[in-house]
């Protein structure tokens, strides 16, 4: 049942990152394409052949991945090569009339309006009502112009202004341009430390990303207006411009295909809950079924019925712990919070003393669990079958990365962990593997 909630919830999501656009790739961060006729099949990426479950495919923190071999079809951004080593990156302006602009013309529309009207009045003799001296309006209107004016000059700047980013000797150049009023700032060789998207701003409650260059000496910043597509791939290739290609660990292929380091034979242990995992479990438990008494004996309501002979007594009880709905909203919460803590300490209990392994042979490999040097439990799925096994971020915990480990087997994933401490889940699958 547990389980069935957390598919619930992962299905929401995969359905709310489509919505807004945000269902890519792990690998390449290509959008989705066709989905799969089940939840439980994988999904294939259309542009680099990447299968996963569809829970990886939700952006994690509003970031798109992206390859460097694989720019957006429809990019605008125009790429160079001097033939020494050195490329630039001519970026046009995105010439849309966004956010800010509009932002920007309503607030003046109406400061405009609004000063306007005293001033009209000031002018023709009239009188201001209030104590408040006439030179007061000149500084106080003065900020919502400022404000106004620098919210334009943000538009402008997004709509008009086009950038050049030249990477040469080790070194990076941004040169901006916006009506013929050019700005320049460098990193020098040796400087460069990292090349990410980072948050920028916030619009409408969420996240705008743009590409950072940082460097010991400072920072460049640009391409908040850019599409999600083009900053994925753009902050690839530049990465790649400026430290050299990542070695991509080589992924688990079908039987025949694989490094010459496969073995016939193996046995990984999996990750799994620490020793004391249930004391947690009861705390919560104990917090949840206290608040539970609290809502009972301390929350004002009707008062408990006190015969207990009739059979119509629950039904009194039920009316008098939800006759104040603070009091039903409380205990209902209460009761699900309890429900979880008592479904984490029996999950942590049956854990103790047990070992889970994924081993394999020639021909299968197999999801085992041992209790005192017995299996006690035993899947098993053919390896010509198996193409690929990975890791993903679920949550964190006490500061650390949580993530799901999964097998893909044919057209299905398999969920073999999903609650795993993230450095020991990569260890294990960099072992499968």
């Amino acid at each position: 049942m547990f389980r069935k909630v957390v598919e619930t919830f992962e299905k929401a999501s995969v359905k709310a990152a489509l919505r807004e656009g945000k269902l890519v790739c792990p690998d390449c961060g290509k959008k989705a394409g066709n989905f799969p006729p089940k939840w439980d099949e994988v999904m294939e990426c259309h542009a680099c052949g990447t299968k996963t479950s569809l829970s990886e495919w939700v952006t994690q923190d509003g970031v798109v991945p992206g390859r460097a071999d694989l720019p957006p079809q429809a990019t605008k951004i125009r790429r160079e090569s001097d033939g020494h080593g050195g490329i630039t990156w001519h970026i046009a302006a995105q010439g849309k009339f966004g956010f800010f602009l509009f932002f920007a013309a309503f607030w003046l529309g109406i400061t405009v309006l609004v000063s306007g009207g005293f001033l009209i009045t000031i002018i023709n003799g009239g009188k201001i009502e209030g104590n408040m001296p006439e030179w007061v309006l000149i500084p106080f209107f003065g900020i919502f112009y400022a404000i106004g004016f620098g919210v334009l000059y943000v538009g402008l700047r997004q709509k008009f202004m086009c950038h050049r980013l030249i990477v040469s000797g080790g070194g990076v150049t941004l040169r901006s341009d916006m009506f013929g009023r050019k700005k320049e700032k460098s990193l020098q060789p040796g400087t460069l430390k990292s090349v990410a998207q980072k948050e920028f701003y916030q619009q409408n409650y969420k996240p705008v990303f743009g590409i950072e260059i940082k460097g010991s000496g400072g920072k460049l910043r640009f391409g908040s207006a850019l599409t999600m597509e083009d900053k994925a791939w753009l902050t690839a290739d530049i990465k790649e411009a400026l430290f050299g290609r990542e070695v991509v660990e080589p992924k688990m292929s079908v039987a025949g295909h694989s490094p010459g380091t496969r073995k016939q034979v193996f046995s990984v242990k999996m990750p799994g809950p620490q020793k004391f995992d249930w004391v947690g479990g009861l705390f919560f438990t104990l917090m949840a079924v206290g608040f539970i008494f609290v809502g009972i004996f301390l929350i004002e309501g009707e008062p408990l019925p006190k015969n207990r002979e009739n059979s119509g007594d629950f039904f009194q009880l039920f009316i008098s712990l939800f006759s104040n709905g603070f009091r039903g909203i409380w205990l209902l919460m209460s009761t699900a919070f309890a429900g979880i803590g008592i479904a984490v300490l029996v999950a942590s209990l049956r854990c103790i003393g047990q070992e889970r392994r994924i081993e394999g042979n020639s021909t299968e490999v197999s999801i085992r669990t041992y209790k005192r040097g017995l299996i006690v439990k035993d899947k098993s799925y053919p390896r010509s079958a198996i193409t690929d096994i990975r890791s993903s971020k679920t949550g964190y915990s006490n500061g650390s990365t949580m993530k799901r480990i999964e097998l893909i087997v044919g057209n299905k994933v398999e969920r073999i962990a999903s609650w795993a401490e993230g450095d020991e889940a990569d260890e294990m699958v960099a072992e499968v593997r």
